[in-house]
């Protein structure tokens, strides 16, 4: 009976061990592989994953991508290497932030990749010379809606070298429209003054002067609308009205009346007013040319009775 028993315990133990060493009986020689989750498009990288850089084809051809396939900028401004956006700036264009082990994608060259150091003690990826910026109106992998914004905005080819080729039509757009430099549109503040793309422009109080006064990290958020020769005014607007003045960073900017015109970058689409108010200093300008201070319809700070357009003859606004 004991020799039974004791042959029992033995099988117990000899099948124990054996289970033992399948399931990994060698304990710290033994790692389980991490989820591989790159095929996962645009959705966060792994951990541990490095890689900050790619390269993607778009129509303005080979470009540097971010590591989640959104396209990514250099911002002229930015000449010496060093990041000139900041505050509101790098909100509509966030900088490409880096850890201590970043790398480049396949096919880069990882000698013209360096990082520069942010006033937050960040590090922010440049390539060649040109800090790298995603842009906020971006939405998806492929979207260059920042290219050529404000003409200080470019995509960067894969030779870390601007491209300041135009951004490939949206699609069905009329050239000669294209080729206007300001004409009118319907908005929820009424009718404003849009560029030839339809991107809405405003004028900046601080220019009460008539010279632009916006510049570095404020040129950034708010570009000028540069002009090229004279400047093409749809019809149905005073050509008297509009003129051209030297901007801040050099080009032609076009005024109406008094104010010289920017965009906002934080606008992603054409009909937004998204800069509206912004710092109670920036507002849509009027095809007369007088600034509309009121809020768009709808939003609350205009539950109150707005202020009237802006007659031109005041420096207040700020």
């Amino acid at each position: 009976m004991r020799t039974s028993t004791s042959r029992a315990l033995k099988g117990v133990l000899i099948t124990s061990l054996v289970l033992l060493a399948a399931c990994g009986g060698k304990g710290d020689d033994t790692e389980t592989a991490p989820f591989d989750n790159q095929d996962q498009g645009a959705a966060p990288a792994a951990a541990g994953d490095s890689v900050a850089v790619k390269s993607a084809t778009t129509d303005l051809g080979e470009i540097l991508v971010g590591q989640n396939g959104m396209t990514l900028y250099g911002f002229t401004n930015d000449i010496d290497g060093v990041s000139t956006c900041s505050g509101t700036c790098a909100e509509a264009w966030p900088p490409v932030i880096v850890d201590p082990d970043w790398t480049v994608g396949p096919g880069l060259d990882s000698g013209v990749f360096s990082t520069v150091a942010r006033d937050d003690g960040t590090k922010q990826l440049v390539a060649g010379k040109w800090p790298l910026y995603y842009y906020s109106g971006d939405t998806a992998p492929g979207d260059v809606k920042g290219q050529g914004s404000g003409d200080v905005w470019f995509v960067v080819g894969t030779d870390a070298k601007l491209i300041q080729d135009p951004a490939p039509a949206g699609g069905g757009g009329d050239a000669a429209a294209a080729a206007v430099s300001v004409q009118v549109a319907d908005s929820p503040l009424g009718q404003i003054l849009v560029d030839g793309d339809g991107n809405t422009l405003y004028g900046f109080t601080n220019d009460a002067d008539g010279s632009p006064t916006c510049a570095g990290d404020c040129a950034g958020t708010w570009p000028a609308h540069l002009i090229e020769g004279e400047p093409a005014i749809a019809e149905g607007l005073d050509p008297a009205l509009f003129t051209l003045v030297e901007g801040t960073d050099g080009g032609q900017q076009l005024k109406a009346g008094k104010w010289p015109l920017y965009r906002f970058s934080g606008d992603g689409a054409p009909g937004d007013v998204n800069g509206q108010g912004s710092g109670d200093v920036w507002f849509v300008v009027a095809p007369d040319g007088t600034l509309i201070k009121e809020a768009p319809s709808g939003d609350p700070a205009g539950a109150d009775t707005p202020p009237p357009a802006d007659d031109g003859d005041d420096d207040d606004g700020y």
